[in-house]
């Protein structure tokens, strides 16, 4: 059944990147700090570890910066919670930006002028947006500071409290965390939904490697017949989020896809923060 799963017709099927002319999503689309700012933003993109049971000869490699024996495993997903993509099988001890490297030089193909939105462990290129690096507002600081607050709503509360972003640089980061919390948001439901994900069959590594893809499949075949079954896990946010900057994250790309990266993203956060500012200005906050 694992092969079944991880394999033509059913996985194709159901784990597959959107065609081109994909239309702007609606969760985009209908909220106004995310439109039009993210109108060609498809989803977002991020590794998670998965634990694993290694041999012994391949525990090393498999060990990942907490110490954890897992493999990494990159994921791209829709803001409808459902899985595009998986790259699983490498080591624990591999960072999300040389996942990226490989699997974008062999797999995904990303339309011209859309993206995927990702953390600073990804390097600035045409395929995502990430961050601006040295800024607060990046949503695991609100986290440490109302842990209650459900993320949707954070940044009315935050307004409401007077901890306004003072910058572009500060109210894109928030926005873009908000945004690209969809993708941790996944990875819980997916280790809530099965707990092999987080106890380890002791199976060889190759069918653990394919276990993630199998499952993220099954996830989505479950999402599309029956979408109202998320609301059981309303809560699950994978542990694994955080500002983490990979080994990578500065190279590989050319200059000119850099400054074409860079100059998007300070567009973007530009034309946030005018709006931002008038609406500021309508309410007669400022």
């Amino acid at each position: 059944m694992l092969l079944f799963f991880s394999s033509p017709p059913f996985y194709t099927q159901y784990v597959h990147l959107p065609p081109v002319g994909t239309p702007t999503p609606p969760i985009i689309l209908n909220i106004p700090k995310y439109y039009p700012f993210f109108k060609d933003a498809l989803g977002a993109i991020d590794g998670t570890h998965i634990n694993c049971s290694a041999s012994a000869e391949m525990r090393q490699a498999a060990r990942d910066r907490k110490g954890g024996v897992t493999q990494n495993c990159l994921a791209i997903c829709g803001f409808d919670m459902i899985f595009y993509y998986i790259f699983s099988g490498w080591d624990g001890s591999a960072a999300d930006s040389t996942m990226f490297y490989d699997a974008r030089m062999t797999d995904p193909h990303i339309t011209a002028d859309k993206y995927y939105l990702a953390d600073a462990g990804f390097p600035i290129c045409d395929a995502h947006i990430i961050p601006k690096r040295g800024v607060r507002y990046h949503l695991a600081e609100w986290g440490r500071a109302q842990q209650w607050c459900r993320l949707f709503y954070s940044m009315l509360l935050y307004l409401i409290s007077g901890h306004r972003p003072v910058n572009a640089d500060e109210l894109f980061n928030l926005r873009h965390a908000s945004a690209c919390n969809v993708i941790e948001s996944i990875f819980g439901v997916l280790k809530r939904r099965f707990c092999i994900l987080v106890h380890p069959a002791k199976i060889s590594m190759d069918f653990q490697a394919r276990i993630p893809a199998a499952l993220a499949a099954i996830h989505n075949y479950i999402h599309i017949h029956n979408p109202d079954e998320l609301e059981d896990f309303v809560d699950a946010d994978d542990t694994e989020q955080g500002f983490f900057a990979g080994e990578l994250a500065e190279g590989q790309t050319r200059t000119a896809e850099r400054r074409r990266a860079n100059a998007r993203r300070d567009r973007i956060a530009a034309e946030m923060w005018e709006q931002y500012q008038a609406e500021l200005q309508e309410r007669g906050a400022i």
